[in-house]
C-alpha cells in the first residue's frame, strides 16, 4: 500500500477543493445542503468510530498496513465489510454538501473507485488468504459497502 486510505481520500478531496477554487460550483440549495452535509460528516465520523471500536474488541489494528490478528465480524462489521472507508467517503460527501461544492461532493465517487480498485481488492484477497473459510462465509453474508 503506497498511501494510507485516509491520506488517499484526503488528497482526492483536496484536489477537488482546488478545482472548486478555480472553477466554482454551487448546489444552490442553501441551508438544507449545509445541514445535510453536517449530518453526513457526523454520520461518517460515527461509522469510523464504531468500526475502530469493533476492531479493537477483536485485537486488530485499524491501520490497514498492519497484519490482521482476527476477523472483525461483529458490531458495525455485521452491516458492512468496509465501514471505515464508507465513513471516510460519507465525510467527503458531507464536506462537499456542507461547503456547497459539487466538485468536492462528486470527488466522493472518485475516492470510492480508487479505494475499491487499489485498496479494498487487495485487502479482500489478503483476508481470504489469512482466514480462508471464515472470510468466505463472512463475505457471503455481509455486503461490501452497505
Amino acid at each position: 500500500m503506497r498511501l494510507p486510505p485516509p491520506v488517499t481520500v484526503a488528497l482526492i478531496g483536496a484536489a477537488a477543493a482546488a478545482v472548486e477554487y478555480f472553477r466554482p460550483t454551487s448546489f444552490a440549495v442553501g441551508v438544507a445542503a449545509t445541514w445535510l452535509g453536517a449530518a453526513l460528516i457526523a454520520a461518517g465520523l460515527a461509522l469510523i468510530g464504531l468500526a475502530v471500536v469493533a476492531l479493537h474488541r477483536v485485537g486488530t489494528s485499524p491501520d490497514p498496513r498492519r497484519s490482521v490478528h482476527a476477523l472483525a465480524d461483529g458490531g458495525i462489521y455485521r452491516l458492512s465489510r468496509n465501514p471505515i472507508y464508507l465513513g471516510m467517503l460519507t465525510v467527503l460527501l458531507g464536506a462537499g454538501l456542507w461547503s456547497n461544492s459539487m466538485w468536492v461532493a462528486a470527488s466522493a465517487l472518485l475516492a470510492w473507485a480508487v479505494l475499491q480498485r487499489t485498496i479494498v481488492a487487495r485487502e479482500e484477497a489478503y483476508l481470504a488468504a489469512r482466514f480462508p473459510g471464515e472470510y468466505s462465509a463472512y463475505a457471503a453474508r455481509v455486503r461490501r459497502w452497505f
